[in-house]
């Protein structure tokens, strides 16, 4: 028995209802799954080239959840009767630079529906209930939408010592104002939670 209770429901513009919620180990199939569908402009924006294996890729992204120094996000909505995912986002801390590094990807025809937005949100909640209060991601210069949706956050961009990326941080002080509730938003909670893995995306 499933229990959605501290899963987030956002508006996607659709019928189906979309969630965010803390993904795990369990979640490994789904997400290599993910990976593999994203187009492969996509998929070389999100790993900074070429992946190589996504089923390892998938686990490694997915095997720290439950420590505090990282976890995994993953938003989801309902497709013939199956939960898919369609966006994910990763986070780490270094606890020597004491900065958190973050990385997050939104399925094709999921994008500029607002779900990167979303994830990234919910994300520097997660990062801020956590007492990380700095947060960095890079991204490929060739990459306008993540540049396009850090900007849009409050990041401010440098160099990056890969000649490729530029980076953009940000110091997660004050309110973060998240895309829910708001117009068209529901602040029920999601139907497809998995219990065993499940956590809440705000502090």
């Amino acid at each position: 028995m499933r229990d959605a209770s501290h899963t987030r429901t956002i508006a996607t513009g659709g019928s189906q209802p979309v969630w965010i919620r803390s993904a795990g180990i369990g979640d490994v199939d789904l997400l290599r799954d993910y990976f593999g569908a994203l187009s492969p402009s996509s998929r070389h924006n999100r790993f900074m080239g070429e992946p190589g294996n996504l089923a390892k890729i998938a686990i490694d992204c997915l095997s720290p959840f439950g420590k505090a120094d990282r976890f995994a996000l993953v938003a989801e909505w309902r497709r013939q009767g199956r939960d898919a995912i369609i966006g994910e986002g990763c986070y780490a801390f270094d606890r020597d630079k004491r900065c958190g590094k973050f990385a997050i990807s939104v399925a094709d025809r999921w994008q500029r529906q607002g779900l990167g937005s979303a994830l990234l949100c919910a994300l520097q909640f997660r990062a801020v209930s956590l007492g990380h209060l700095d947060l960095f991601g890079e991204a490929l210069k060739a990459n306008l939408g993540m540049k396009s949706l850090a900007r849009r956050a409050g990041f401010e961009f440098s160099r990056s010592p890969d000649w490729r990326a530029i980076r953009f941080d940000k110091a997660l002080a004050g309110r973060i104002v998240p895309p829910w509730p708001g117009p068209g938003l529901s602040d029920g909670p999601g139907p497809g939670a998995r219990s065993r893995d499940q956590r809440s995306v705000t502090p």
